[in-house]
């Protein structure tokens, strides 16, 4: 299978950024024109769409009516995200992962969360040991030269509520996401394409007095309990996505720890997807755990904010060959200086000089207890089934039917709802129980199979049976085989 993701991030989106939303979803859909359409490097449309944070340009404490500004940014958001998944993957929004980066974090309601502390002789060392303490409330502003406590844990939390109320917005009330920084994450599973993707929010803690990426330790839990309790992911892809980089100069602490991917690697992930930094990097074999896991991480550059140095706006197209742990990066970055009309094209990165980067990544982990095979494939279908996919769930059922009970049903189901009539004939004749015998009946009563149907009427599962139900279809079919 090939999963091609169109990788995202760094939107900053503003009813004042000098690239309006048409032009920009114009630009891109031009450009995924050429790259599909390209003989030589021609790269499959995506199917899959990762954002992966900044979603607004966001508003600094003091601005006028700041929430209403704010709202205003993600409606502009909105608008592009819905227009996007309607012309790369149909509309279908469980394509698509959104995650909050450090510029959907509310600088406004982070302000109205402090108290100033007042500077005494005595306590000043006291304090400095304090304020960089793992989780410290404490804040120190080099702008105003003083020091902040945060005392209102209420507020500091609504520093997330604008992104909560647009990612409800966006899934139309089928996803939510937890102002509560131990539940900030979501995960998408996606059996058609044989992965599970894990959202994380980078930004425990994040602030602009405190810019460091951090993930709840809470989270990585969750999503490996999830993980392990869901058989039929254990043989998924894992992907995560966050916000953060994970290195930086040594003047900058505006990056995530590093020792928390390996955490993600201890949990099976083997793909890690980010932004942030506002350039496009691939991170082979950076981190691992142990001698025998990796994760590949990819990070996109900025869609619409300032590009870092020697860099222009671009995202990620990322093939994956899902069976032969095979991968392809293309950069895609903006060629013109016209930033209110983008032209998109390949960009290689070093030490390549082609417009792709090819790749290998690990598979998923051995699961503690394997589950057998039939488990797995009831799973995939059960996710299939769900998504009203019933010709391909059908398709996983029918090898599986005539030895378990659980598939025949799931079959018998599939095909009423697909109304195949010859599928039920194939597979429930003879009919093992009432419910097979009715849909057989029906089914040849639409095949025009009357001989059959005299056959089946007078087997004892259904000429014995005193089910009020089952007497009502015996005399229906009597009565029309006089007719």
């Amino acid at each position: 299978m090939t999963l091609s993701v169109l990788h995202i991030s760094d939107l900053h989106r503003d009813p004042a950024n000098p690239i309006g939303n048409q032009v920009l979803l114009d630009s891109l859909e031009r450009d995924r024109d050429r790259y599909t359409s390209h003989d030589e490097t021609r790269i499959a449309p995506p199917n899959l769409i990762i954002v992966s944070g900044d979603i607004v340009q966001g508003v600094r404490h003091g601005t006028a009516d700041a929430e209403s500004a704010l709202r205003k940014q993600y409606d502009e958001a909105l608008v592009f995200l819905n227009e996007l998944t309607d012309r790369f993957v149909g509309g279908d929004k469980r394509r698509v992962i959104l995650i909050p980066g450090n510029h959907d974090v509310s600088d406004h309601h982070f302000r109205q969360s402090l108290t100033p502390i007042e500077m005494t002789a005595g306590i000043d060392k006291a304090l400095v040991a304090e304020l960089f303490k793992p989780d410290s409330p404490l804040r120190w502003s080099w702008d105003e030269f003083s020091l902040f406590e945060i005392t209102d844990r209420d507020m500091y939390r609504q520093r997330f509520a604008a992104f909560v109320d647009f990612y409800d917005r966006f899934y139309d009330g089928q996803r939510s996401y937890s102002l509560e920084p131990n539940s900030q994450l979501d995960v998408f599973e996606l059996p058609d394409l044989e992965i599970v993707v894990v959202g994380f929010c980078s930004c425990y803690n994040n602030d602009l007095l405190n810019r460091q990426g951090a993930i709840h330790p809470d989270c990585i839990a969750r999503a490996g309990r999830w993980l392990r309790q869901l058989s039929g992911a254990q043989e998924y892809l894992r992907i995560a996505v966050w916000h953060h980089n994970t290195e930086g100069p040594p003047a900058e602490v505006d990056y995530m720890d590093p020792d928390i991917v390996q955490n993600l690697i201890d949990g099976g992930f083997s793909l890690g997807f980010h932004g942030h930094q506002h350039k496009p990097q691939f991170l082979d074999t950076r981190f691992r755990h142990g001698p025998d896991r990796r994760i590949t991480v990819i990070s996109a550059g900025t869609l619409c904010g300032g590009a870092a140095f020697r860099h222009g706006r671009a995202y990620n197209v990322v093939e994956l060959d899902i069976p032969n742990r095979k991968g392809r990066l293309h950069v895609r970055e903006m060629h013109n200086d016209n930033l209110r009309m983008p032209i998109w094209g390949a960009r290689s990165l070093p030490p390549n000089q082609t417009g792709y980067l090819d790749f290998t990544f690990d598979p998923p982990p051995e699961p503690f207890v394997r589950a057998d095979r039939n488990t797995l494939l009831l799973t995939k279908v059960q996710g299939l089934y769900d998504q009203s996919e019933y010709r391909a769930a059908a398709d996983i059922l029918s090898p599986l039917a005539p030895t378990d009970g659980l598939a025949r049903r799931l079959l018998l189901d599939c095909l009423v709802k697909l109304d195949d009539a010859a599928g039920v004939m194939a597979a429930f004749d003879p009919p093992e129980s009432t419910a097979e015998a009715i849909a057989l009946l029906d089914a040849l009563w639409t095949q025009g199979n009357k001989r059959r149907i005299a056959e089946i009427i007078e087997l004892p599962l259904i000429a014995g049976s005193t089910d009020p139900s089952i007497v009502e279809i015996r005399t229906k079919y009597a009565a029309r085989l006089k007719k």
